[in-house]
């Protein structure tokens, strides 16, 4: 039998925070996170032919930066050159929400990478609750921050560096570079694949008031798209419009409920994948075939939707797009661009098995 001996002795010494010499490997993650030492190491080296849940990835990735373990290639890196720019990184979300939805853990996976690919250091920023604080430096150089902010927020981040752009936000255009979703192509694609295949009882599961682009409470730009659609059409049915949180376990729950009362649509659009596999969940227990008896659409195309039982058809968000699209504006910025830019990314339908036409049982 031959090992592979890169994974076994891939040992990273550094000096953590308290000022300890520390030693961190890749069997060290692996066995934190219980999964192979190839694993880690694929994950940890950004490997798109690798099938392993988004969940998966970002317990490796938290526990890499716990242990503060830097790859081959970054030490390499860090070796031959100074980084060029130091940007802060703000985030709208902890691990813990994330956890629940991978939507923006992957948005911040992406930007790491392309940030590393162009030589900026990325120094996290840290709400305390009254201001904006950094373990590291703090002359940056800007700051990318991911998620909807308060203007009280996006005021402490200004304290840092007014070159900011804003990532699934867009809260001032005047003032900073934006990069978001066109959530009205992915909609109204959705839907009208549904009204193609036949389908007029059209549900919604979703939030029906998500934070705005300034942090503020008002209907989800995905509800209001399918309103608009459904009113175009003359088919909407406010009754099969389920309001929930965006977990899989309020989708699981909605949906139970729903169920009791009879009376299903023949089809849902459902404001993310991850309600989703919750919504599969209820589905399948309560014997209702999708997409024989209902047909299913999700949003945004999460690692996942690909294995479940169907295979989720879905509105991709183009996650590494967005991201490089985000870090292009931040890189234009600091070589000398002085008006505003705000980049829409397009989304595509990908269809798979959990959609079908009326005259196919539903």
């Amino acid at each position: 039998m031959v090992f592979n001996h890169t994974f076994f002795y891939n040992i990273n010494i550094t000096i953590n925070k308290k000022g300890r010499i520390y030693v961190a490997t890749l069997k060290e993650i692996s066995e934190r996170v219980g999964v192979s030492i190839s694993t880690v190491s694929r994950v940890l080296n950004h490997d798109e032919t690798l099938l392993v849940l988004d969940e998966t990835k970002m317990k490796i990735f938290e526990a890499a930066e716990d242990l503060e373990y830097k790859t081959i290639t970054q030490r390499k890196n860090k070796i031959k050159k100074s980084n060029k720019y130091k940007i802060g990184l703000v985030e709208m979300y902890d691990v813990s929400k994330q956890l629940e939805d991978p939507y923006y853990l992957l948005l911040k996976n992406t930007v790491e990478k392309e940030c590393f690919n162009n030589n900026i250091k990325l120094v996290k920023l840290y709400n305390n609750g009254l201001n904006y604080e950094s373990l590291e430096e703090k002359d940056l150089d800007g700051i990318i921050a991911i998620g909807k902010f308060s203007d009280k927020e996006i005021n402490l981040m200004n304290e840092y560096s007014s070159n900011i752009v804003f990532l699934d936000s867009s809260p001032d255009d005047e003032k900073y570079d934006s990069v978001k979703i066109n959530f009205k192509m992915g909609v109204f694609s959705a839907l009208d694949y549904l009204y193609n295949l036949g389908h007029t009882r059209i549900g919604y599961i979703g939030d029906g008031n998500t934070l705005g682009d300034n942090k503020l409470r008002e209907k989800d730009v995905r509800l209001k798209y399918y309103n608009e659609y459904m009113k175009e059409k003359d088919i909407l049915n406010e009754d099969y419009i389920i309001n929930c949180d965006m977990t899989a376990s309020a989708g699981y729950t909605a949906m139970i409920e729903f169920i009791k009362k009879g009376n299903l649509p023949t089809a849902f659009f459902i404001a993310t994948d991850t309600i989703a596999t919750g919504v599969l969940k209820a589905l399948y227990e309560n014997k209702i075939s999708v997409p024989n008896d209902i047909s299913l659409i999700g949003f945004n195309d999460i690692f996942v939707s690909r294995y479940t039982l169907p295979a989720l058809s879905t509105v991709r968000v183009h996650i590494e797009n967005m991201s490089n699209a985000c870090v292009g504006l931040m890189l234009e910025r600091l070589n000398n661009r002085t008006y505003t830019k705000k980049v829409i990314i397009p989304s595509q339908l990908i269809i798979r098995e959990s959609t079908s036409s009326v005259s196919n049982g539903n």
